[in-house]
């Protein structure tokens, strides 16, 4: 009888089989590291990346559950999410995935005011200035930067980027430590819609990057195949039509 009734369906009833085997996409996503992910509007650079693909390869809607970093990759791994965004191969949560191609870049840099004329040409060069990275960095830069991190006094780190490129212009530190885009993105609201009107100007200095770190690569994972493979041929079409750099300069210039 259960035989009948699915092959009932199958003849009667198609869409709405193929609708119950799952056209939404579940990603669990790194809570608002703007632009990249912005939370507040479902939006971000990565975001809309990672949507359009999806779309594109036939997905009707991505659905991401926004959660901080560390739960996002447990939540992949106890099955409650289809897919996990921005990951490396070797993260314990997903092995035994499907790991996509590499499909977002950090590039984390120093950036000074030209006015200081400060020569940076490697991490060691940091050590006796005042130095303010982001939340966490001495973690996620490499031995070199934490071990200058725990022997430079005026190192500190801060959650609130956009505070953080505040206190460069006032010259309240020497160098921040920060992926560019995010620096651009902030740079352009600070200059855009000041405190005070006074203020404009002050962000108008010219500044240097110091590229003195390697750029960091990430991939998604999957729960089956075929979600892996759809993202895959959507991520190549995406680049070769030009759109995927198009959805990045909506947030900022590169």
């Amino acid at each position: 009888m259960k035989k009948v009734l699915m092959l009932f369906l199958v003849v009667f009833f198609p869409y709405q089989v193929f609708a119950e085997t799952g056209d939404t996409v579940s990603l669990a996503a790194g809570l608002t590291v703007e632009p990249y992910i912005i939370e507040s509007k479902d939006a971000g650079f990565e975001a809309d990346i990672v949507r359009e693909i999806f779309v594109m390869e036939g997905y009707d809607k991505v659905e991401f559950v926004y959660q901080p970093l560390m739960r996002t990759k447990l939540s992949f791994k106890n099955g409650t999410v289809d897919g996990v965004m921005t990951i490396k191969k070797n993260y314990p949560e997903v092995q035994n995935a499907f790991i996509s191609e590499e499909y977002i870049s950090y590039h984390n840099v120093a950036v000074t005011l030209q006015s200081q004329n400060f020569k940076i040409d490697s991490v060691a060069d940091l050590k006796d200035k005042r130095v303010e990275g982001f939340q966490q960095a001495r973690f996620a830069l490499g031995e070199d930067f934490a071990s200058m991190a725990a022997n430079n006094l005026k190192y500190t780190e801060i959650a609130d980027q956009r505070s953080q490129i505040g206190k460069l212009f006032a010259k309240r530190t020497d160098v921040i430590v920060l992926d560019s885009r995010i620096f651009k993105y902030y740079l352009n609201q600070l200059k855009a819609f000041p405190k005070k009107m006074m203020e404009r100007k002050l962000f108008e200095e010219p500044v240097t990057f110091h590229n003195i770190f390697e750029s960091s690569n990430y991939r998604m994972a999957f729960k089956d195949e075929k979600k892996r493979d759809a993202f895959n041929s959507g991520l190549k079409k995406l680049r070769e039509s030009g759109r995927y750099k198009e959805i990045i300069d909506t947030y900022v210039k590169e």
